[in-house]
């Protein structure tokens, strides 16, 4: 519960940069692009940031990294509140998503550190993944409040106490795991990403990582213009049709966590081979006869997507965590989450630039069903691969 408390916190900065770059625009008349780069901004710094955070948390736990990279995330935000040069506001942005670099792989650790394989580790990853929506609902639903009603200072206030208050929580009622610091500091930083790059069975976790979340990024900039334009529905509409998706998605990463823990024994692989199966089956859908549906059944399809497209993350970070060295648990979901970023950045704009080129959406999400499609079967074919060699392992020991 502390890590999803501080989660939801540091989300709430986070996610609050998209409304923010709203008022920002409504007060200095920013253009589109110019709003747009102000949510790239924040993103663009956990990529300069996760990995050394990620080895630190190694060497000596989660709670300072991240009860501290807290507080300054939100002495960030309180830097912000003076200024009104649009240049001296994106590199402050810039700093504010260094520190929030802190909280991915931070809640992640604690979760692996302090729960058994088999012992409900999934649950209480969804559990703490929930932290991320939902510190998104509050930011979306509370900073137009603060803003309309006492302006722009007050928003960027709000946001730096929200997150200053999760990372004093942290730093007090968070207690770290055991380390084995000798052993951690026999490897330097290089080493350690040596031994990470060396793990061939965690690259179809990263490609999965990369498709997904490119969907997870693509259904939160384009769903609603492609309903839309679809359809021929007003975007008021759309914009139910996408809370359905997010609803999905945050019921999701509480639901197909508990499913590998209850239902699959702790085997994160085969449920995240089917949810990406059946996300592909979702898009197929979408795209080739969405037309043809009634809009009750749309709702149904949005939800679906949304719990599948959104609530894979807790599966991948948990598949992710377990299949890492045991000593490099925050390295390497850092070293995921870092790869994960770059497409945070680029699946938006890119599906954007898609789309204008082909003149539609058809070829577009043709490609991404591909893309997503080949890490679903990279990660089967390396599963049976590592299960023959252990097979033949064991019959050689006989």
């Amino acid at each position: 519960m502390i890590a999803t408390f501080a989660q939801t916190c540091a989300t709430f900065v986070n996610y609050g940069i998209g409304p923010l770059a709203t008022f920002c625009r409504e007060v200095y008349n920013l253009s589109q692009f110019q709003t747009g780069l102000i949510v790239s901004a924040v993103n663009v710094g956990p990529i300069f940031s996760m990995l050394i955070f990620g080895n630190i948390m190694d060497k000596h736990g989660e709670r300072w990294i991240v009860g501290i990279g807290s507080i300054f995330l939100g002495f960030s935000m309180l830097i912000l509140i003076p200024i009104n040069e649009y240049v001296y506001l994106l590199i402050v942005l810039l700093f504010v998503g260094i520190w929030y670099g802190t909280a991915q792989p931070g809640g992640s650790s604690a979760i692996i550190h302090w729960f058994p394989k088999n012992k409900n580790r999934g649950l209480a990853m969804g559990i703490r993944q929930t932290g991320i929506p939902l510190g998104g609902a509050l930011a979306s639903t509370t900073l137009p409040f603060f803003f309309y009603n006492y302006g722009l200072s007050a928003a960027k206030l709000t946001q730096a106490v929200v997150a200053i208050i999760g990372g004093l929580v942290f730093l007090l009622f968070y207690k770290d795991h055991g380390m084995n610091k000798q052993r951690q500091q026999s490897y330097s930083f290089f080493e350690k990403i040596n031994k990470i790059k060396r793990k061939s069975n965690l690259y179809p976790v990263f490609f999965i990582g990369i498709s997904m979340i490119s969907l997870q990024l693509i259904i939160l900039a384009h769903l609603m213009s492609y309903l839309s334009s679809t359809l021929n529905i007003s975007l008021s509409i759309s914009g139910i049709f996408l809370s359905f998706a997010l609803i999905g998605g945050a019921l999701g990463r509480i639901l197909l966590a508990w499913i590998s823990d209850n239902l699959f024994n702790g085997d994160r692989s085969k449920p995240l081979q089917f949810t990406i199966l059946l996300t592909v089956f979702t898009l197929i859908i979408f795209v080739y006869i969405l037309n043809y549906l009634p809009l009750w059944v749309i709702y149904i399809l949005c939800f679906t997507l949304g719990f599948l497209g959104v609530g894979w993350y807790s599966l991948f970070i948990v598949l992710m965590s377990e299949k890492a060295d045991k000593d490099f648990i925050g390295l390497t979901v850092s070293f995921g989450l870092t790869l994960n970023q770059f497409f945070i950045v680029l699946a938006p704009s890119l599906f954007g630039l898609l789309v204008d080129y082909f003149n539609g959406y058809k070829i577009p999400f043709s490609l991404l069903i591909l893309f997503i499609s080949i890490g679903g079967i990279w990660l089967n074919i390396m599963e049976k691969a590592n299960k023959f060699t252990m097979q033949n392992k064991a019959q050689d020991m006989m």
